[in-house]
């Protein structure tokens, strides 16, 4: 009987990358941090990070997929960042990846961090932000899926910019488009449809930039708090001076 040696377990071929922040007060969510205070905003967004440690380690999403952490400023230990917030984080096996935002503008970032994902040899690249707490796996496996025919997907959000960008193979179809603004989410689409590239779209969400916004999680997590447990505990912590007059507490 001959033995065949077991190497290495084969990588998926996808690739979802998490954009993220160290999550400091002042540097983090900074204008949701003019609203509630700089260290009241960072310990949200803390929440925010835990939450999406549970639900997309690959251990916990069901091992579809590969997960990098894309992370800044790209000094700063980010691995142990993640440790401190959850054991999950350090359950990687190898399938949890770390590489430090580069580039000037937003734009240059993702466009890098995607060229990145598909240079390690993955087929499918999907990156997002992390101030969407309540997006599920499922919102993920949609957007692999619609990269099986289709060249980009785009998951945008409520205030006009996008949540997700997903490509199958590599395309520049960030250059050039406005971050931050109400027309970014169309600006990227016109792009990448100038290069005749087939656009899928994912159903629309929200992510929390202003203190506005958490009246949307606040309702969402309502309904299921366990969609991210961390933060609908997090925003049960906030003071109420913090909050009353700016639209998020809901009677």
């Amino acid at each position: 009987m001959s033995l065949v040696a077991r190497g290495p377990a084969p990588r998926p071929p996808h690739l979802l990358m998490i954009a993220a922040r160290e999550p400091v007060p002042g540097f983090t969510k900074t204008r949701l941090g003019r609203a509630l205070g700089m260290e009241a905003a960072a310990l949200l967004y803390r929440a925010f990070l835990t939450d999406l440690i549970g639900r997309f380690t690959p251990a916990a999403a069901g091992g579809a997929f590969d997960l990098a952490w894309a992370f800044t400023p790209a000094e700063c230990d980010f691995p142990s960042v993640l440790a401190d917030l959850s054991p999950l984080s350090a359950c990687c096996d190898g399938a949890v990846r770390f590489v430090a935002q580069e580039g000037e503008g937003w734009d240059v970032r993702q466009r890098n961090l995607l060229h990145w994902g598909h240079a390690q040899g993955y087929d499918r690249v999907v990156l997002t932000a992390s101030d969407s707490p309540q997006m599920t796996v499922a919102t993920v496996e949609m957007a692999f899926a619609a990269l099986a025919t289709n060249d980009v997907a785009l998951g945008r959000v409520h205030d006009g910019g996008y949540f997700l960008i997903g490509l199958c193979g590599f395309h520049d179809v960030l250059t050039g488009v406005p971050m931050s603004t109400v027309t970014a989410a169309d600006a990227l689409r016109a792009r990448a449809e100038s290069q005749n590239l087939s656009v899928a779209e994912l159903p629309p969400t929200f992510d929390i930039d202003e203190a506005s916004d958490l009246d949307l999680l606040r309702a969402v997590l309502a309904d299921d708090p366990t969609l991210a447990p961390a933060t609908w505990a997090a925003l049960g912590c906030l003071a109420p001076e913090q909050v009353i007059g700016m639209g998020v507490l809901t009677a």
